[in-house]
């Protein structure tokens, strides 16, 4: 790509993310600034202390551990910190149970020890994912530096197996996504026994928005493993920094940075639901157009290119800047159009390998990007996936990452 096309796209990406996020703005508030404000993090705290089921203590304190750590870690530091911690306290009576239940839960957890690394071995022998490790004592070298890199408490007192067989199988998902195509048999089947089987999951989660405990019940029934979020907050994220599945911030190169409208706690997640979208609706585009070639509308299902042809008229009588038709799909669009069956056989099916696979990771991606776009709390499980998902599925399009 010349230079001159590059920095054309990145304007037109700056321009097209700001107006998408225009269309969310009414579910966002100033983002947090240093203390307190009405932001809509607080106010998801608060729902979640409001609804906490106490029957449910060990569910509601590990959520508790992720919702009270992403707004503590935006308490400013100097002269605005008392003022931040002053509004911290003055919360309902509520929240303050959710405080001491989170608090309670990360005290049940402890640093890594020597007794820790010196069990690797029977967790490496006991890890579902395929082809990885090809070489066992390569492999518990790797997972041994992981561990120790972790800085944070990570391991139950009162079942330090349970914890390491979790991050065991963490590490064990960061290698094998990383090394293995992305819609490999063997790996696909791994995510399944881990992440649970979404392949026939046709969830509506708008009821579940505001209730995170429900989000969890959800990824427990269909099969998701307790195990590799069962950690409090800080050890989680350190566990998938460690472990390679973090995607971390996204560059300059893959997404301009987001509007100043996207609350700072939302912002990675959307970003990289933004990028997959887009790249996913050029790799769509590409392969329709090498079969289709400038007809490649009539790869799209009738009702559906009406919709977007729709969507796109209206966005032009409001002032937008038109854009390629396949701008205009929603996300549900996507995998319709890769799973239609000329379309599977004369362009996809290269990349995906096999139907139930991508409908499977678009399932488990369905219910995180609603709970984004609407700017809700994150579940560990929900971001688990997000991790996961975007990265195989841009890697199977791919887009390096």
């Amino acid at each position: 790509m010349k230079l001159t096309d590059h920095i054309l796209r990145q304007i037109e990406d700056s321009e097209r993310l700001t107006r998408q996020l225009t269309l969310v703005d009414k579910y966002s508030v100033p983002a947090l600034t240093g203390v307190f404000g009405p932001s809509d993090q607080f106010q998801n705290v608060q729902r979640l202390a409001a609804g906490m089921d106490l029957s449910k203590y060990s569910e509601a304190a590990r959520l508790a551990s992720g919702a009270l750590a992403s707004i503590s870690s935006r308490i400013s530091i100097g002269a605005e910190l008392s003022e931040a911690m002053r509004r911290y306290t003055e919360v309902p009576s509520a929240w303050k149970a959710l405080q001491e239940q989170a608090a309670q839960f990360e005290r049940q957890f402890r640093f890594i020890n020597e007794q820790d690394a010196l069990r690797l071995s029977q967790v490496a022998a006991s890890l579902t994912m395929p082809k990885w490790p090809n070489h066992l004592t390569l492999f518990q070298d790797n997972l041994q530096r992981q561990l120790e890199s972790i800085r944070t408490p990570l391991i139950q007192m009162q079942d330090s197996m349970r914890s390491l067989r979790g991050f065991g199988e963490l590490s064990a998902i960061g290698a094998a996504v990383r090394s293995l195509p992305a819609f490999d048999p063997g790996l696909v089947g791994a995510l399944r026994r881990d992440l649970g089987d979404w392949r026939d999951a046709d969830t509506n989660a708008d009821d579940m928005l505001d209730e995170p405990t429900d989000r969890a019940a959800l990824y427990e029934a269909r099969g998701f493993n307790g195990e590799l979020t069962d950690f409090p907050a800080e050890g989680f994220e350190s566990a998938l920094v460690a472990t390679g599945i973090e995607l971390g911030a996204v560059s300059a190169a893959l997404a301009p940075p987001p509007a100043e409208m996207v609350p700072e706690f939302n912002v990675q997640a959307y970003q990289w639901l933004y990028v997959l979208e887009r790249e996913l609706r050029a790799f769509i585009l590409d392969r329709l157009t090498e079969v289709a070639g400038e007809n490649w509308e009539s790869r799209i299902p009738p009702l559906m290119r009406d919709q977007w042809r729709e969507r796109k008229a209206k966005a032009l009588l409001e002032g937008e800047i038109e854009q390629p038709l396949i701008h205009y799909a929603d996300f549900t669009d996507y995998v319709d159009i890769i799973l239609g069956k000329a379309n599977w056989r004369d362009c996809f099916k290269s990349a995906f390998r096999r139907e139930e696979a991508i409908r499977e990771g678009f399932n488990r991606l369905r219910p995180v990007r609603l709970v984004t776009a609407h700017m809700r709390l994150m579940t560990p499980e929900d971001w688990l996936i997000l991790n996961l998902e975007v990265r195989r599925i841009l890697r199977a399009i791919g887009v390096r990452v």
